[in-house]
């Protein structure tokens, strides 16, 4: 990195170079934001002495596209880009781009972004390395994420000559934030001398010489490097020395000049060239690093610009935002209504003028007739030397003032100019817009606004190709547990770098990342936006398909998938079962997104299989019948065995039960000749009492 000498002479050559412009923006902002802004220079000298109100139509109808901006829900898209590169690694990038994004300020850094595109012309957002543990920072350990940077037109500086809209061509980087002095002073242990140092060189009202807050710069500087690689063949094994950046063995360990001179007077080798790229940051004060230059992760200078309208005129920059093309329109309308709360704020009725002797006698009268509203006024004629009269009623009459007839047109012109200027067209249409409403605007051919959410899609596609270089060595440089987020909003957990047996042999080829992958943006990446559109798309699509066919179900279990009410998780599981077990039987990757659609799709796979064999293998599967009803056959058999057993139990129950009965008959038949011989004796014994008494009687 360069010293602080040189650093503080580009800075001011950089900001030399795009002060103006910058300037510019930062009043377009104000003037659509700070009230009384409007007003600022000529306007207000012309109109000292009258109203000076503020209509600020230019704030609503910018605010406006804001909402459309936000309702498109643009993020990056990232695909695989070379034969080392695949998709299912590119799917991994894109779940940690979504958390890295989402779980830091991304969405404030891009609304806020937009905003001052919007508006002033030149807003921005930072990539930033961070250490998961601050109090054990370890290279090993670190994640990225997203940051706003406020007041993008005051405090971020390109290099000189930069004049890509991506800025990747840019070779240094400046992002000025204020800082209270005396903590930071505290936190570094040093005096701290505002950024720029001198106070001349102060631009944007930069404080060199405050006693409460100074300014410290964030340092980015591109360093390029020409390798050159030593290949020696050694003992059977391959021996790589680079120099260019230190003299370092493959394994990184240090080599002197002496030991390379000596390998390559004794050993044969073959020579590659190449060029490394990287960036290094320092935070410094505007005369001492505070954080001395370090090494990053990043490619190219992490501080993405995004731009409203923009432009190369003569190898120089220029851009603005909408404030530029309608500020004049906002300053005629309130110019227009100053003039006409001007004529509102005098009389609105007509006055008579007199001569004293005409109300002499009646200026009460007439002082009085706003409040007693008489139906006429008396006046005394206006008389000659000889008292001849000469003159009634009022010598002049005094008219309110009138809206001038170029003062109506003049506003009817503006009410058009500016309804034409905040006009609507293609920028508005939401993710899940309906073929119909694409037709519609199309007519319209109103693609005014079209560059401000261009240059939002580039900033965008130029924030992830940063963050790309820097995640594959941060995230994939050793194995490690990294959390990733699913298009649905889930969160999940991977392993990188994890071993598999492969066309290259056993080693970590598993969630690489390796290789190159591009970037897009589309609309509505959020997962819920993604939920809307395909609901709209499936419920449009079941007009047409036929659910009793393949592309009909596809159709169907899209749209049931699409849901998201709750308790409707089983069914849209079961939608995605179906899903893919259609795909497989039509042959199309079902895109496999977890372990239990694997084991689903594995079985399907199974199931598909055993299918196919059985119809290309008649004989087979005749075979197979047979042998399934002589199985059949013989479970008859074993349970005929059982059935009859079961009845020969029965029998012998049943003749145990006859037994039982015919006991219980001869039991009941002795006691009926037991009851009989009782009977029979206690009839003899009656008989012979009553023998005995009729002897005794005589």
């Amino acid at each position: 990195m360069k010293d602080i000498q040189e650093i503080l002479t580009d800075f001011k050559d950089s900001i030399g170079s795009s002060y103006d412009v910058n300037q510019q923006c930062l009043e377009d902002m104000a003037f659509a934001h700070i009230a009384g802004m409007q007003w600022v220079g000529s306007d207000k000298d012309q109109f000292v002495n009258k109203p000076k109100p503020e209509n600020n139509k230019l704030f609503k109808s910018i605010n406006r596209l804001l909402g459309q901006y936000d309702r498109m829900e643009l993020n990056a898209r990232i695909a695989s880009a070379s034969n080392e590169a695949t998709d299912e690694d590119a799917d991994l990038l894109q779940g940690r781009w979504r958390n890295d994004f989402n779980m830091s300020d991304g969405v404030e850094a891009y609304s806020n972004a937009a905003k001052e595109a919007f508006f002033g012309g030149f807003g921005a957002v930072k990539v930033v390395a961070k250490y998961e543990d601050e109090e054990n920072p370890s290279d090993d350990n670190q994640y990225l994420c997203i940051e706003p940077v406020y007041s993008a037109a005051s405090s971020v500086v390109f290099s000189a000559g930069a004049i890509r809209k991506d800025k990747q061509d840019s070779k240094q980087g400046w992002h000025l934030v204020k800082v209270n002095r005396k903590t930071t002073e505290e936190e570094f242990g040093v005096d701290l001398s505002s950024f720029p140092q001198s106070t001349h060189d102060n631009f944007f009202s930069w404080c060199g010489d405050s006693t409460k807050d100074v300014y410290v710069a964030h340092y980015y500087e591109v360093i390029e490097k020409n390798l050159t690689e030593y290949q020696f063949e050694l003992e059977g094994q391959q021996l790589i020395i680079t120099t260019g950046d230190g003299i370092k063995d493959q394994f990184g360990d240090k080599v002197t000049r002496a030991e390379l001179d000596e390998l390559k007077e004794l050993l044969e080798y073959k020579t590659t060239r190449r060029k490394v790229k990287y960036v290094e940051y320092a935070l410094m004060s505007g005369d001492k690093f505070l954080i001395k230059p370090t090494k990053t992760p990043f490619k190219s200078i992490p501080i993405i610009p995004q731009y409203g309208y923009h432009v190369v005129i003569n190898g120089e920059e220029h851009y603005c935002g909408e404030v530029a093309r309608q500020r004049d329109n906002q300053r005629f309308l309130n110019m227009g209504f100053g003039s006409m709360m001007e004529i509102m704020a005098q009389n609105q009725v007509a006055i008579p003028e007199y001569t004293p002797e005409q109300v002499n006698k009646h200026a009460a009268f007439h002082a009085r007739k706003g409040i007693d509203n008489p139906p006429y006024l008396l006046t005394d004629a206006i008389k000659d030397a000889n008292g001849n009269p000469i003159h009634f009623g009022p010598i002049g009459m005094h008219q309110p003032p009138q809206l001038g007839t170029g003062l109506a047109s003049a506003l009817q012109f503006l009410d058009s100019n500016i309804a034409d200027q905040a006009g609507t067209g293609q920028s508005t249409l939401p993710s899940n817009a309906a073929a119909s409403a694409i037709q519609q605007v199309n007519e319209r051919q109103d693609d005014a606004f079209q560059e401000l959410f261009q240059n939002a899609i580039q900033a965008i596609k130029a924030a992830c190709k940063t963050w790309l270089p820097a995640a594959q060595k941060i995230y994939f440089s050793g194995s490690r547990q990294m959390r990733i987020q699913g298009p649905d909003g889930s969160y999940s957990q991977v392993e990188t770098l994890k071993y598999v047996m492969t066309d290259q042999g056993y080693g970590p080829y598993k969630n690489s990342a390796r290789g190159k992958y591009d970037v897009t943006v589309k609309m509505g990446e959020s997962h819920k936006s993604v939920k809307e559109a395909e609901a709209q798309a499936a419920r449009e699509l079941l007009q047409y398909a036929d659910t009793s066919t393949p592309m009909g179900q596809a159709v169907l279990m899209s749209a049931v998938q699409a849901t998201t009410g709750e308790g409707m998780a089983t069914v849209r599981k079961m939608a995605r079962f179906n899903e893919i077990k259609v795909m497989l039987m039509e042959g199309i990757d079902p895109d496999i997104k977890n372990d239990e659609e694997r084991a689903f799709a594995q079985r399907t796979i199974q199931q598909i299989q055993a299918a196919q064999q059985s119809q290309q293998n008649p004989q087979a599967m005749l075979a197979q019948a047979e042998a399934q009803a002589r199985m059949m056959e013989g479970q008859a058999a074993i349970q005929n065995e059982v059935n009859d057993a079961k009845k020969n139990e029965i029998e012998v129950a049943k003749l145990q039960l006859k037994d039982k009965e015919l006991n219980i008959k001869a039991i009941e038949a002795g006691v009926d000749i037991e009851n009989t011989q009782a009977k029979t004796q206690g009839e003899y014994l009656d008989q012979n009492i009553k023998l005995a008494k009729e002897i005794a009687g005589r």
